[in-house]
């Protein structure tokens, strides 16, 4: 639910700004579940002028084009799914006998256009480069900025995810072997649209330093990912509340 690398910052003339914040986050316990736990939320942004970005998607570069088009390539990790999840592990006690998906370290590219100060436009792939049988994942997005003053700041987004057939088996299939462990009917969905999302934040200063981001996002599972027998719930939403510092 963090707003896009590529909108404008409150960068200093330097160019540099850097936010870390913590507070507390309530989400599905895996893609389809429903069953929500509350957990640590972090908020964590670091702007360069020479285009290195660090954030919750990862660290990477951002090259910036002309006329308001841009690249980006970042590094990030993914924890995967656990049928026994312990902790902050993402799965449920559901899904035993399903196996668990192993983490991975994965590449986000993206290309995008932003239009002034307000919006961008982008298309972006995640791809694997450990535990690459996952598959990839593409998105759609429009990520904007509708309201701002000097101590108050609002966004919202929108973006439509498509799955590689691999991808949809790891996250939304049945296997034999998994349908004989679990129980579950045996299910292969096949890639392309498995959902469509919605996502706001507001951030409000409370000095120059000091300000709280709210932040929320609605999922909704469509084509074969929502008939997945694994998929409890067609909907997802998502909450966090962070309060952060930034210099």
């Amino acid at each position: 639910m963090q707003q896009d690398q590529s909108l404008p910052t409150n960068a200093s003339e330097s160019g540099y700004e850097f936010t870390i914040g913590g507070g507390v986050g309530y989400s599905p316990r895996y893609m389809g579940s429903d069953e929500y736990r509350a957990t640590p939320a972090l908020n964590l942004a670091l702007q360069t002028p020479f285009g290195v970005f660090v954030g919750l998607g990862g660290i990477g570069y951002r090259l910036t084009l002309p006329a308001g088009f841009f690249l980006s390539a970042a590094l990030s990790y993914d924890d995967g799914r656990k049928e026994d999840p312990k902790g902050l592990d993402s799965g449920s006690k559901k899904l035993r006998g399903m196996g668990d998906i192993k983490g991975s370290l994965f590449t986000t590219l993206q290309a995008g256009y932003a239009i002034g100060d307000i919006a961008v436009v982008s298309v972006a792939t995640d791809i694997p480069l450990t535990n690459r049988d996952r598959g990839n994942v593409y998105r759609f997005a429009v990520d904007g900025i509708v309201y701002k003053s000097a101590a108050d700041s609002v966004g919202v987004g929108a973006a439509a995810h498509f799955a590689s057939g691999k991808y949809a088996q790891t996250y939304f299939g049945v296997t034999a072997n998994q349908s004989l462990n679990s129980g579950f009917g045996q299910y292969s969905p096949g890639g392309g649209l498995y959902g469509v999302s919605l996502t706001a934040n507001w951030t409000h200063k409370f000095t120059k330093h000091w300000s709280t981001t709210v932040a929320g996002g609605v999922m909704r599972y469509t084509g074969n990912a929502s008939k997945s027998p694994i998929v409890f719930n067609k909907t997802n939403y998502q909450v966090a509340a962070t309060l952060d510092y930034t210099f």
